[in-house]
């Protein structure tokens, strides 16, 4: 696998652990030590300040010193020399397989390796039956004769193709360079477009890409724009890798038989409840946990909406807005609006459920209201925006529809509810004026019945207010 082999000799904790195990015969085997002490009980394991023992002509030596002349010992007598190991290493990009990209060399006896001519590209694959590999390690394309020899390009002598095929993480490294120039058939991306649409302004795949992927695409920017091809060197502004999704608390198997078939869902539920409950399951980064019993909640919610469209196509003039569905209006868009740009598609679900429940709850809503909320559910059920969409007579797309914006004043309620809490315990909730001072909110308390029950007689000894959220009275 072309991985490097690094000998370790000096001691270590691990080595010292298993010495611990396995005891060795009674006797000084230092390599290292303190410099004036005798044989430890247990191994020396500082290889920074350690003083050089039992090692003939480098006793005394400290180790990054001891490291420097063992090595000119060993090289004096041609028995090695230092070198300068790297991390990154050169990049095997061929396979040999059958599926992939052939490299476009010809090996010609006389003239050695020769590119092939360009207008000879691309080299496409030979349309096969035998095309898994074999024992043998040479590439299948080799089998086939008919493909593998052609004329030398420079002298026309029987030649041999490169049988070997690019590997996908190459081929997968500059895609996003060919998606705004796909009509070109003279160049790999035209500059004009390129500089219009990129760089990415925001990568969305699985952890797994989070490597070795975005390694090689990164690599790939970076070698063009050096050579002066790109105007950007970093190929995406912005990676979120998603979660995972689990069923029923467990990773998904074939061999577990616990795999979620999408079509047996959509079959039952329909395509945009199931995917309303994949983008519910849990904030996007993290996944979720897939069970059958959770997916009903969302085919409530829609089942909801459909019966307030219903409503609005029924009774076109609607009511007047009461204060707190306004105020409930405003906070949905946004929450619903920062949800989406912040990929936390779950929290702005759940914001319009309680914009739907709140509509249900105060009876109060007008038909700009109803479409404004068949916008916002667009991105998370398209076909069931457009079909409500044109059923409150629209003829365009939802899709092209004006998205809602909202006032940030009206965001913030003017009453808030506080919990009461007598010696600790919660015992009722008031509402008070949003920013109430703590007196108005100790006399909001005393007149509830709840909280009377369990002070009445008792003498209130402290008084502990949090703002706008708790109030608790200590009695005694």
């Amino acid at each position: 696998f072309g991985l490097d082999i690094v000998g370790v000799v000096a001691d270590s904790v691990a080595e010292s652990s298993r010495a611990e195990r396995e005891p060795a015969p009674s006797q000084d085997a230092r390599g290292i030590g303190p410099a004036d002490v005798g044989p430890p009980e247990a191994a020396y394991t500082d290889n920074e300040s350690g003083i050089l023992v039992n090692s003939g002509q480098f006793n005394g030596l400290r180790v990054p010193e001891a490291k420097r002349a063992i090595t000119a010992w060993l090289a004096e007598r041609g028995a090695g020399k230092a070198i300068v190991n790297y991390r990154l290493h050169d990049w095997c990009i061929s396979r040999q397989r059958y599926w992939g990209p052939p490299i476009p060399i010809i090996y010609c006896q006389e003239h050695g390796a020769v590119p092939v001519p360009e207008k000879d590209l691309p080299v496409t694959l030979p349309l096969i039956d035998d095309f898994k590999p074999d024992d043998t390690g040479v590439s299948p394309l080799a089998r086939h004769e008919e493909w593998y020899y052609v004329p030398c390009p420079v002298c026309g002598k029987r030649s041999r193709r490169e049988t070997d095929v690019s590997d996908t993480f190459l081929d997968s490294s500059w895609y996003y360079l060919r998606y705004p120039s796909t009509e070109f058939d003279d160049r790999a991306f035209d500059p004009a477009r390129t500089r219009k649409w990129l760089p990415v302004t925001t990568y969305i795949g699985g952890n797994e890409h989070a490597v070795l992927h975005l390694l090689y695409s990164r690599y790939i920017s970076m070698v063009l724009h050096d050579l002066g091809m790109l105007h950007f060197d970093e190929p995406f502004k912005k990676f979120r890798a998603h979660g995972h999704i689990l069923k029923d608390g467990s990773k998904m198997s074939k061999s577990h038989g616990n795999v979620v078939v999408p079509d047996e869902y959509i079959a039952r539920w329909g395509a945009d409840t199931f995917r309303m409950y994949l983008m519910f399951l849990g904030p996007f980064q993290e996944g979720g946990d897939f069970r059958d019993e959770g997916i009903s909640g969302p085919r409530r919610f829609l089942d909801k909406v459909w019966t307030l469209v219903s409503d609005a196509v029924a009774d076109k003039a609607g009511m007047p807005l009461n204060h707190a569905v306004e105020v409930k209006r405003h906070q949905t868009v946004k929450r619903v609006t920062e949800g989406l740009e912040e990929l936390r598609y779950n929290t702005s679900i759940a914001a319009l459920m309680e914009l739907v429940n709140t509509l249900r709850a105060e009876n109060s809503w007008n038909p700009t209201l109803i479409e404004e909320l068949i916008v916002m559910l667009a991105p998370f059920a398209p076909h069931f925006a457009e079909e409500n969409w044109e059923r409150l007579g629209h003829d365009g797309s939802v899709s092209d529809a004006k998205w809602p914006s909202w006032d940030e004043r009206l965001t913030v309620e003017e009453t808030v509810e506080i919990a009461v809490q007598v010696s600790g315990k919660t015992r009722s909730r008031v509402t008070v004026p949003r920013g109430a001072d703590e007196a108005t909110v100790v006399a909001a308390a005393q007149e509830d019945a709840a909280v009377r029950r369990f002070t009445e007689g008792k003498e209130v000894r402290k008084v502990v207010y949090v703002p706008n959220r708790l109030l608790n009275l200590v009695v005694g």
